[in-house]
């Protein structure tokens, strides 16, 4: 992984981390299927868009380290495969590298 590729997922890394205050203040609400806004996770810096995600929905990405949600078109092909496309999100995984960096930023892991 070179530099800027580390730089991205660095950027994407840090996102995660303010996305898990704001899942920790929504469960204290319980899981009612309320829909919260989480900052996309994409690896621009200056992103400050929002998207709506249940808990549920959060914690299923969550549950991979090397996963993150980004709004459509906010993948990178050289740090992003995209591998589902939801209403108003898409997920994008890690590879190589750069899974194991996202893999040691994680903050549950």
């Amino acid at each position: 992984m070179d530099a800027r590729e580390e730089r991205l997922a660095r950027n994407e890394a840090l996102f995660r981390e303010v996305n898990e205050r704001v899942r920790a203040i929504a469960a204290l609400h319980g899981d009612d299927g309320h829909q919260y806004e989480f900052f996309c996770e994409c690896s621009n810096r200056d992103c400050d868009l929002k998207l709506s995600l249940s808990v549920a929905a959060y914690e299923g990405v969550r549950d991979h380290s090397e996963w993150f949600f980004v709004a459509p078109g906010h993948s990178l092909p050289e740090v992003d495969a995209v591998i589902e496309s939801r209403d108003g999100y898409d997920i994008v995984a890690k590879e190589g590298d750069a899974a194991l960096l996202a893999d040691e930023l994680d903050p549950r892991s």
